[in-house]
């Protein structure tokens, strides 16, 4: 058992890389800094610990630990983390939370009353299973989400009953589900939560009110904000009439070299150039400490015409097929349940 009652004492033992796994799924959860308040604590409730930043919010169990209240995450966290001992005692107080470990003792402020907007979130409805090739699908739309806040809706991916989909304006990915969603799904995730949704694998799915919750095989309950709006039709920007071009089994290797001169905070901003003429392409990065080209033999002779993609995503693409169908205007990548659209360069 990962905790154990001292009997007739409010003392506890527990494990503690069992506490500190389940604080290290939850941390994603945390703001930054406190606006809400409690929101850079780890909040202990019902046998769950939770987090919440008014972005997402993420739970996960906590069984036999018999605590109510908030503690400061920082201090809580950094502390297991600094800990050898794996057992350590707990003594909870009005006040304090005090964890012993050998030698040590130390003292971590309780408030006693959870201070947490969750009322928000709602209540979940019934769970519903995930298509299995759900966070695939989902994880290779993203990388086509826009940044610019000025146009929120394409910073979202964009959810059906059959299929996602997201773009910047400049780029188009669609990927097909296994299977269904319910047919009135509709939703519009941010990118920058369905990073945090991917990393717990989730295997269910709940809607509700302005939130949506996912849930994994280990009890995790992940819920964040949709966005109330409609996602512009993609469907007639996909059709890409051209040249169907090859790219040379190279491109792998030199994409991994262009890709340390492309990396950027976030691996969305990322980008690298591929500019064909000539028979010759061109793989182009540039970053803050440097830049790089370089170039291999293709079937090309048209003029010169080039894209812009993240590197992770043209890995990605390149993984599943090495071909596109080359356009006036857009370049096109295609495979059985997934396409990818990109503007060409004026």
């Amino acid at each position: 058992m990962p905790f154990s009652y001292l009997i007739g004492s409010n003392k506890m033992n527990i494990q503690k890389e069992q506490l500190k796994k389940a604080l290290e799924t939850v941390k994603p959860g945390l703001a930054g800094k406190e606006i809400i308040e409690q929101s850079t604590s780890f909040a202990f409730m019902g046998g769950r610990v939770v987090t919440y930043n008014d972005e997402i919010s993420i739970s996960h169990p906590v069984e036999g630990l018999n605590l109510t209240g908030a503690i400061w995450a920082e201090e809580l966290y950094q502390l297991l983390s600094k800990l050898k001992r794996e057992e350590i005692e707990v003594e909870i107080t009005d006040t304090e939370v005090i964890l012993s470990a050998g030698k040590m003792k130390a003292g971590l402020i309780l408030q006693s009353e959870i201070k947490l907007p969750l009322d928000e979130i709602g209540e979940i409805s019934k769970w519903k299973s995930l298509p299995e090739n759900f966070s695939e699908a989902v994880q290779f739309v993203a990388s086509s989400c826009s940044s610019d806040m000025s146009r929120a809706i394409l910073t979202c991916v964009h959810i059906v009953s059959n299929q996602c989909e997201a773009s910047d304006a400049y780029q188009i990915a669609q990927f097909q589900f296994s299977s269904g969603l319910p047919s009135k799904t509709n939703l519009l995730i941010p990118a920058s939560s369905i990073r945090e949704v991917i990393k717990i694998n989730p295997t269910k799915i709940a809607t509700g009110s302005g939130w949506v919750h996912f849930k994994n095989e280990a009890g995790t309950v992940l819920s964040c904000r949709v966005f109330e709006d409609e996602f512009p039709d993609t469907g007639e920007h996909m059709e890409v009439e051209g040249t169907e071009l090859t790219f040379p089994k190279t491109i792998t290797e030199i994409l991994d070299r262009a890709s340390v001169f492309s990396k950027q905070a976030v691996s969305t901003d990322e980008t690298i150039t591929i500019t064909l003429a000539n028979n010759r392409m061109k793989i182009a990065g540039k970053s803050d400490s440097g830049w790089f080209e370089e170039e291999a033999n293709i079937k090309f002779s048209a003029e010169s015409t080039s894209f812009m993609i993240t590197p992770s995503l043209f890995r990605n693409i390149l993984n599943r097929s090495n071909s596109c169908v080359l356009g006036s205007s857009k370049v096109k990548f295609s495979g059985e349940n997934w396409d990818f659209m990109a503007l060409l360069k004026e």
